[in-house]
């Protein structure tokens, strides 16, 4: 169903709405077209061009929130909704407030960012891109035995909000995104793995020679790969890695999550939580996000903050009924999950310092580089802040990068690595992360817990 058509129908969806007797009820509208191509062994080996679309409804009554979805945008469906959103708010117990929200001064929100180089992603600049890339891999070295994964996707596509205070809300995006991974066999038999992605807006931009570069960085650069001795080390946790690193806990700053309990950081607004070198930034606008984002799910107007302010835990992420509990004012942060409504990330960015990705190295003159971590879940404790992890990277040798490592663990506790954070980076990267992008850069860290082989002899 077009864009139009679905807002007539979710028009006509909120009116009955409110005469089945629902005292504020809102319609929602998502739809996406995308399309992708796998790459394998030299020829396409799967193709897909889809449209999905869903229609979710809400309805507020006697202090209680019915919630109901559909991909089927008829008259017919409007019954179901109405009818299955009412038994919801009649078996619900929920003793916090529900809101539907409309700012008088802000009714009419619209934001597209559709750009015109999307017609681009066809199936033949797709195909012909991906089979390029493929055999660019495969030429990098002679020790890269194939190319496991490769895909290329994009989508676009509106999201709708009307509801029954006045609420008009439209925006909409575009984007692409472009991964692979490879394996290949060391001297000693041992098969190393390795890729590299992109992501954009336009498939001109996409630069291979870079990527390659990359690309054989993260593969080839893991050869000779063996343990180190137990210790602890002052650490470069490269950008991917600390991107990982720090979204694994950063539920912990959601209202909702220390309203609940399972966050540290409950109450601690306004105190200092991590090194004064380390700031962490929400900018729902930011310049170079591929995905602006002017106002979230609720119809609240986004704003540019800080999260952590050289070390100061500045604020949590609030959405309306968080906020409410809290006393506070929404931070705009309020983005569905299906129907119902929690805080999300928009864009955030780790502030960069000056130095470069090398002269962290030098200020560290003998550690190690954490360039990749697994176990983000098993090893991982969100409440506590504890983990322990699997890695891999370099050791630093006289403030250099020196040979690679693997078959080793980091420990520790998230509160303490993000106060032992003693340079920031410049060498920022972006990855999609909440309903926007995490850009950071590589930090080093004053100190961390690396479980090795205590049988490895340094030449």
């Amino acid at each position: 169903m077009d864009i139009k058509s679905a807002e007539k129908f979710m028009e006509k969806l909120v009116k009955a709405g409110m005469e089945y007797g629902f005292e504020e009820c809102e319609a929602s509208f998502a739809s996406e077209s995308s399309m992708s191509i796998d790459i394998l062994r030299g020829e396409v080996s799967s193709y897909e061009n889809s449209a999905t679309s869903t229609l979710s409804f809400r309805g507020l009554k006697n202090g209680q929130m019915g919630y109901c979805s559909t991909n089927i945008l008829e008259d017919s469906s409007i019954d179901f909704l109405l009818r299955s959103a009412m038994e919801n708010c009649n078996v619900l117990n929920d003793e916090d407030p529900q809101f539907i929200y409309c700012d008088e001064n802000n009714k009419d929100l619209y934001f597209s960012q559709v750009t015109d180089a999307y017609s681009k992603n066809t199936y033949k600049s797709f195909s012909e891109l991906g089979l390029k890339i493929e055999k660019a891999i495969l030429e990098l070295d002679p020790r890269i035995d194939a190319v496991d994964y490769l895909t290329i996707s994009c989508s676009t596509g509106p999201y709708l909000i009307i509801n029954s205070k006045g609420l008009h809300s439209y925006r909409d995006t575009d984007g692409i995104s472009l991964m692979a991974a490879a394996r290949a066999t060391d001297d000693d038999g041992s098969v190393k793995s390795g890729g590299h992605y992109w992501i954009g807006k336009d498939i001109d931009d996409f630069d291979l020679d870079k990527f390659l570069a990359r690309f054989k960085e993260n593969i080839i650069g893991k050869m000779g790969a063996r343990s180190c001795k137990s210790g602890n080390y002052k650490a470069v946790l490269k950008s991917e890695a600390f991107q990982q690193f720090f979204m694994v806990f950063f539920g912990n700053f959601l209202a909702t999550t220390m309203q609940r309990g399972l966050s540290l950081l409950d109450g601690k607004e306004g105190e200092t939580i991590a090194s004064s070198v380390f700031t962490v930034k929400e900018e729902p606008m930011y310049d170079a996000a591929l995905t602006k984002i002017p106002f979230d799910d609720e119809g609240v107007l986004t704003t540019a903050k800080a999260i952590i302010d050289k070390g100061v835990f500045a604020t949590a992420l609030y959405d309306l009924k968080s906020a409410y509990k809290a006393g506070k004012t929404s931070t705009g942060n309020g983005f569905r999950g299906g129907s119902a409504v929690s805080e999300m990330p928009t864009n955030l960015i780790v502030e960069p310092g000056e130095k470069s990705f090398e002269v962290l190295l030098e200020e560290a003159g003998e550690g190690i580089i954490l360039t990749d971590l697994s176990g983000l879940h098993a090893g991982v404790n969100p409440i506590s802040g504890d983990f322990s992890l699997l890695c891999e990277g370099y050791l630093i040798e006289n403030g250099r990068k020196g040979r690679p490592v693997e078959q080793i663990t980091v420990a520790g506790n998230f509160y303490e690595v993000i106060k032992k954070i003693i340079s920031v980076g410049n060498d920022i990267i972006n990855l999609p992360s909440g309903e926007g992008e995490f850009f950071t850069p590589s930090v080093l860290v004053s100190s961390l817990a690396i479980s090795g082989d205590e049988s490895i002899e340094e030449k």
